[in-house]
């Protein structure tokens, strides 16, 4: 919890009832888009745990809410200020507005009862869904279902995973770039050829943001049982997505292999420039250096049980707080951003849009410096696998990340076997949830 502040779920509850008793009688007027409404000034109280999303929030969104609704300010708070959402909930300094991915629906949200269903707002303003894309729908759909309720937030971003490629390496060894539509073997072959030493330097085929690859499987392969109180890792599925990843670090050259993180992998491709090919998401080529311009991307490597197939896209969404005062104003703000106009300015940026319109998809990256002349036709090729389907809402929730990060370490540092690894996964989580149903 956070920062030497007990929480108790009784005292968070008891504090959320009295705000949204408050919240209730304090609604505001409905009509706020007539110029002849006079409104009272509101200040949106914006968290997140993305501390570099305040400065693109401020540039990107702030003047465009300023102008359709010039009453409407912000205040930013988040996780790099020292404070923790349930922390400023129970001080009564509720955040109205939260970015953040699927996990803060759990971890953060529904533990410490801070969600807010937004169905009623959806159809009073008759927002249409419709707009948005199955594929980024369906993952907060699903996972509020989860907890059996509509909608507890809406996606306005994603993060679409690609294989990026470096031409450098690739032209002085003499081996063709990569296409789209490769299959993970197409791309192990390659990776074979380019994981060498040459001039003092080791070369390495294939770097990877694994932990986003392994929560957005290809597969759609869940941790957790749809119907019953255990994990769900140790399966068919799990085992060809582990062997399939992990291989990519078993070259000869490449062992003993020190214990991998997101950072390192990226570094490998974009800082020290021995990687040939990077999977990740489009959003890493934001970080790639000024100098570095000998790259390109293509479609992400599918799985042979999945041909075509890309992984679960993974959006960032927009949260309203069940504590927040200003819920149909920060609910505009929502709708704005969501907007076609809004959407396209993302989508020009290098932000990857959620909605289906097609102008919007094949406007991405064209006035974003680093992706001019750039394939980014590749974000596209595949189909995203479906969401996880919504699991029993009675049923407990557990984070995995930490120790799947921990057993995919151990399987290509050669610590374990992957059958070794998924079953101790498997045992990690089970102890997780028991624990969980004790408190």
């Amino acid at each position: 919890m956070g920062k030497g502040i007990q929480i108790s779920l009784a005292a968070l509850s008891s504090v959320l009832a009295v705000t949204f008793i408050s919240a209730c009688s304090k609604q505001s007027a409905p009509d706020n888009e007539n110029p002849q409404v006079k409104h009272e000034p509101v200040t949106l109280k914006f968290y997140t745990g993305d501390k570099d999303y305040e400065e693109k929030f401020r540039t990107e969104v702030e003047a465009k809410v300023k102008q359709k609704y010039p009453y409407i300010s912000f205040e930013f708070q988040g996780a790099d200020q020292g404070k923790e959402i349930q922390d400023l909930v129970l001080a009564g300094d509720s955040p109205d507005i939260y970015y953040q991915g699927i996990s803060a629906l759990n971890e953060k949200l529904v533990k410490f009862n801070l969600q807010y269903d937004l169905t009623e707002l959806i159809k009073k303003s008759n927002l249409d869904l419709s707009r948005i894309d199955p594929a980024y729908l369906d993952i907060i759909k699903n996972a509020s279902a989860s907890y059996g309720a509509g909608l507890y937030g809406l996606p306005v971003n994603a993060y679409t995973p690609v294989l990026y490629y470096n031409k450098d390496i690739f032209d002085k060894f003499g081996i063709p770039y990569p296409k789209d539509g490769m299959t993970w073997d197409d791309a192990y072959a390659l990776a074979q050829k380019l994981t060498r030493y040459e001039d003092g330097v080791q070369y390495r085929g294939m770097t990877m943001n694994f932990i986003y690859l392994l929560d957005n499987n290809q597969l759609g392969a869940p941790y957790l049982h749809a119907s019953e109180d255990k994990s769900a890792v140790n399966t068919d599925a799990w085992k060809s997505i582990f062997s399939t990843l992990t291989r990519f670090y078993r070259f000869p050259m490449n062992t003993p292999m020190d214990e991998r993180s997101r950072v390192k992998e990226v570094n490998s491709f974009m800082k020290e420039r021995v990687s040939a090919m990077h999977a990740d998401v489009t959003a890493a080529a934001e970080s790639f250096p000024d100098d570095f311009t000998s790259w390109d991307m293509v479609s992400l490597p599918t799985m042979k049980e999945a041909p075509g197939t890309n992984a679960q896209i993974n959006p960032r969404f927009y949260y309203l707080i069940s504590a927040s005062k200003h819920k149909e104003e920060a609910f505009k703000v929502l709708e704005l951003v969501l907007s076609d106009e809004m959407q396209m300015q993302a989508s020009k940026s290098g932000k990857a849009t959620v909605l289906k319109n097609p102008a919007i998809q094949q406007a991405f990256g064209q006035e974003f410096s680093k992706l001019k002349g750039k394939h980014t036709e590749a974000l596209y090729v595949n189909k995203p696998v479906q969401a996880t389907p919504a699991r029993d809402s009675k049923l407990v929730t557990v984070p995995v990340t930490t120790p799947l990060n921990k057993e995919f370490n151990n399987v290509l540092t050669g610590k374990k076997d992957v059958n070794t690894a998924l079953r101790d996964l498997e045992e990690t989580i089970n102890k997780a949830i028991i624990a969980e149903k004790q408190k």
